[in-house]
């Protein structure tokens, strides 16, 4: 799926790819994150050669975009400081590098990363 803008000068296309790139990256800033959670593909996505980056999932309505991911935490990290952390970091790098509006950004907190 691609969100298309016509502009002025011309059109611009974002897919879903290059959001959850933008999304890991962000979240990959973020203290008391293990990791994004594992997706579970199914046939087809891996048919299509779906390359979404782990457990993101990203939902259009125009010009808005709606983002859930899934998380792992580290252990001993507060789960509600690391989700609104990661909101806010997400929210800021996807609209600055895309121009898109964010409306939600959803976290589910996945599994919980505990030391060996």
């Amino acid at each position: 799926m691609e969100q298309k803008y016509d502009k002025k000068k011309g059109s611009l296309l974002v897919s879903e790819n290059v959001i959850s790139s933008i999304v890991a990256n962000a979240v990959a800033e973020i203290k008391g994150v293990s990791g994004l959670a594992k997706c579970k593909k199914s046939f087809l996505k891996a048919l299509l050669r779906d390359e979404n980056c782990g457990d993101i999932r990203v939902k259009f309505s125009g010009d808005v975009v709606e983002l859930t991911l899934g998380i792992i935490l580290k252990s001993g990290s507060r789960a509600v400081q690391v989700a609104e952390a990661i909101q806010t970091r997400v929210k800021e790098a996807v609209q600055e590098m895309t121009g898109l509006t964010v409306s939600r950004v959803n976290i589910l907190i996945s599994g919980i990363d505990y030391p060996a």
